[in-house]
């Protein structure tokens, strides 16, 4: 997420200056970043305020920053003006996840979303694959969401992961035929009500992913889940899949 003003000096004759901050994804500011040039053997450091201003003697093309703990954000520069510095370069860093999972970016943290076992309730009408618990805290409505995904997949395996997003709806009972007639029959799961289209991007790094919304999320209960595992109907298939994947990731948008 790079933010670029080109400021046009004439008639300077000292070296053009890159100039900039190293923010997290929050704006907090990244105090002692590495800051790298492409084609530069030296690496430069963003001060407490993570601040910087490196003299360049040549265009930059491409530069780079990170520091450990975090995601390292790479920008491809636009060219300007000989006489010009790059002035309000701001380099925006994603905290990098502990471990593997899915986390939402929060208005000032990382909420993370812990995935719960997937149950099945089978009725003589029909499956109901779905989870019992939500986690406490939850998504504020205001714009598309987005998560950072950890995970070990390579993108080719990702894709082949089938990842899906799907809003949920309550299930409390529902009514079934018996010997005596009709009745009814306990459910008391979220379950599968219509899905949700999303973005997925690499980050600069081997294990991270930007998932965003294509649209705000309304008010209601979400999760992540592969290979469409809320749809399934045969608990044989659910529980032949390795146990990693008999999970969904649910969250609340309140």
């Amino acid at each position: 997420m790079i933010l670029l003003i080109p400021l046009l000096v004439v008639g300077c004759t000292s070296p053009r200056m890159l100039n900039g901050k190293v923010v997290d994804i929050w704006g907090k500011p990244v105090p002692d970043a590495t800051v790298v040039i492409e084609g530069v053997v030296a690496r430069y450091h963003a001060d407490e305020t993570g601040t910087f201003s490196i003299p360049t003697e040549t265009p930059v093309k491409r530069a780079m920053a990170g520091k450990d703990g975090y995601i390292k954000e790479v920008a491809d520069l636009p060219e300007i003006a000989e006489d010009a510095d790059y002035t309000q370069l701001t380099f925006t860093l994603y905290p990098e996840p502990e471990l593997p999972g899915f986390y939402a970016i929060g208005a000032t943290a990382y909420i993370e979303v812990p995935a719960q076992r997937i149950r099945m309730v089978a009725t003589e009408l029909r499956h109901f694959a779905g989870v019992r618990e939500l986690p406490e805290q939850g998504l504020t409505q205001n714009q598309p969401a987005k998560f950072v995904f950890t995970s070990m997949l390579r993108p080719s395996e990702l894709a082949r992961m089938n990842l899906h997003l799907t809003r949920l709806a309550f299930v409390n009972k529902t009514q079934m035929k018996g010997v005596l007639g009709p009745g009814d029959a306990t459910v008391n799961l979220w379950v599968s009500e219509t899905e949700v289209p999303f973005d997925l991007e690499s980050l600069p790094s081997r294990d991270d992913y930007l998932i965003t919304t294509r649209e705000p999320l309304k008010e209601g209960v979400y999760a992540f889940h592969a290979q469409d595992v809320l749809n399934e109907e045969d608990e044989r298939v659910l529980m032949n899949l390795p146990k990693e994947m008999q999970v969904a990731f649910p969250f609340q948008v309140l």
